[in-house]
């Protein structure tokens, strides 16, 4: 069949990552469609696609918060969208919580109610595969730390412990995780897990090669269907690196039809199965109700998701092709040389480790020199995403390093020195100019009076916040007043009033690489003042009344040290201040 004409129409695509997001951005922006991002990290690489035509930065969904779905609200009826198109759990659960106000102002891709409520809870799930005797591993829900020592015994180790759902609506940032309990030792890792969860799925080990079967579905029936096999993927379980295409199984699409049919399933997903490379024996690992992170590979070998899903939601298509190329490899390089590392240092002789042979991992280079292999973000109409992702790796495995070796840490605080010896016109930027910046402006105030004008602010893109009470207590231990801290955004004419900004790490400064990079020339660690010190300076939020203490009483120490630099005069006032602050790091 071939490919249809350039669409028309606007789609707003949710997204963090550089595989399903930047995927579903680039397929969509090839088909004619204008893109327009949001609830994407400012440091994603992704942001850097030739084909996203706006960013729109909206705050993050917090409950109870209502200024986010006004927010939303405000921007579906600015743009008129024909598709909003949510790529990663984190957006998906507050869209359907939202659902009731918004269906009315554009076309939200998510699933129905029940087909959400199975496909989100593995439990549902596999209840409903129990009712279709689709195969499962051995499996049990466990409440207590006896419940979970039974299975144990019942079970023998390895088992696997996995959540309900990934993630939950009360903390969308937060992502549970599967855990593999290894022996006896992992048990007490185990309850504690158990005892935040309330309840868990224990399963059974079980030993093979994670397969997916990845639809496009309308009211139950599958439109056209994919499958790949992971070549490479975490030895204990996970995402995989690389993958392969390969022909559908009859046995496991015929699970997949069963499992769409019986949830009415409008929309993509892709059914996950581990099988046993010798025997044959296969089990259903869970059903994921989005994208997911093989979708460049599909789209690679013909099978073009993103595109088909707003052909049939927006333009009422119901046939596409289901001929896709075999044997074609597709690579996240920067995950994969974690997996390089851990597949060359693991024990070989564990059958519970997914481990590949050494001279097979030498082999698969041929199917990148045959062209049969391609990069999950490199592409060559869409490049930059790549080379942003690639220096974002190398800025954060080597310039750590390199920045904290004595001579390059001295050029380092001989750089901001001279700059500060100039400047009357200071900015201090954080994330969320609700902890760190606005303790570093108000030590500033007091240490510099009139000589020299400071702000703070922030790159989140949500002003009037208030700072968190364990920062307002902390910062009044050192005679800093945060109770009137309201947050503000950086814009531009705070970049160009700057004389000399500061941030507090590295993640800071690829924020403003995306958000203000005329500020980059400006820009400086606060932590390169210290000549002994971390470069960075962590964010304390959420760590607790005594690590907001530790962070306030490095920030003040190395004001003290600007203040020698901008003013050349002994201390004063903060005197006492650092005595209070040795008095708490002892």
């Amino acid at each position: 069949m071939s490919q249809p004409s350039k669409q028309t129409g606007r789609v707003l695509v949710l997204g963090e990552d550089t595989r399903a997001f930047l995927t579903v951005v680039r397929s969509l922006g090839r088909a004619g469609l204008e893109i327009h991002a949001a609830w994407c990290p400012p440091t994603s690489p992704s942001l850097r696609s030739r084909y996203i035509s706006k960013i729109h930065w909206l705050r993050e969904y917090r409950p109870g918060d209502p200024a986010c779905l006004r927010e939303f609200v405000e921007l579906l009826g600015r743009e008129s969208f024909d598709l909003v198109l949510p790529c990663h759990d984190s957006a998906i659960l507050p869209l359907r919580h939202w659902r009731p106000t918004i269906e009315s102002l554009a076309r939200i891709s998510l699933p129905e109610d029940r087909a959400f409520e199975v496909a989100f809870d593995k439990g549902r799930t596999y209840e409903l595969a129990e009712e279709l005797r689709i195969c499962l591993p051995r499996q049990r829900i466990v409440r207590s730390a006896a419940d979970l020592r039974s299975a144990a015994g019942e079970f023998g180790f390895p088992f696997v412990l996995k959540p309900h759902a990934s993630v939950e609506l009360e903390n969308v940032a937060a992502r549970n995780k599967v855990v593999m309990v290894l022996d006896q030792s992992g048990l007490p890792g185990a309850e504690t897990l158990l005892g935040q969860k309330g309840s868990l799925l224990v399963q059974e080990h079980f030993c093979g090669i994670g397969v997916g079967v990845e639809v496009l579905c309308r009211q139950g029936e599958i439109l056209t269907a994919f499958q790949h096999e992971r070549v490479h993927e975490p030895l204990h379980g996970g995402g995989s690196s690389y993958r392969k295409s390969v022909a559908l199984d009859k046995d496991l699409l015929d699970a997949a039809q069963r499992l769409m049919k019986a949830l009415d399933y409008t929309g993509v997903a892709m059914v996950e199965f581990k099988r046993h490379s010798i025997s044959g024996k296969w089990i259903l690992v869970e059903i994921n109700g989005r994208f997911w992170g093989s979708l460049p590979l599909s789209v690679k070998a013909g099978i073009d998701f993103p595109r088909y899903l707003f052909e049939m939601l927006c333009l009422g298509r119901t046939r596409f092709p289901n001929d896709y190329k075999l044997g074609r490899y597709a690579r996240n390089w920067l995950l994969d040389l974690y997996w390089f590392r851990e597949n060359l240092e693991s024990d070989r002789r564990d059958p519970t480790l997914m481990t590949v042979p050494l001279p097979r991992v030498a082999l698969e280079f041929r199917h990148l020199l045959m062209g049969r292999e391609s990069s999950d973000t490199f592409t060559w109409d869409d490049p930059d995403p790549a080379f942003a992702e690639a220096a974002q790796f190398l800025r954060s495995r080597f310039l750590p390093r390199i920045a904290s070796r004595a001579i390059v840490r001295k050029q380092l605080r001989r750089r901001v020195q001279k700059t500060a010896a100039r400047a009357r016109r200071i900015l201090f930027v954080c994330k969320g100019n609700i902890c760190r910046s606005p303790f570093a402006e108000a030590v500033a105030r007091t240490l510099f009076g009139d000589q020299v004008q400071v702000r703070s602010a922030g790159y989140y893109p949500v002003s009037g916040r208030r700072s968190p009470e364990e920062a307002v207590a902390a910062a009044s231990t050192f005679g800093a007043d945060l109770s009137g801290q309201r947050s503000r955004v950086i814009d531009a004419g705070m970049a160009s009033w700057a004389d000399l900004v500061f941030v507090f790490d590295f993640e800071h400064l690829e924020a403003l690489r995306v958000r203000c990079p005329e500020l980059l020339a400006k820009a400086h660690l606060l932590g390169s003042l210290d000549p002994e010190g971390p470069l960075e300076i962590m964010d304390p939020f959420g760590e607790g009344y005594d690590c907001f203490c530790s962070t306030y009483g490095r920030i003040l120490r190395l004001m003290h040290l600007l203040r020698d630099s901008v003013l050349r005069q002994p201390a004063g006032h903060w005197e006492s201040a650092v005595e209070t602050d040795k008095t708490i790091s002892a």
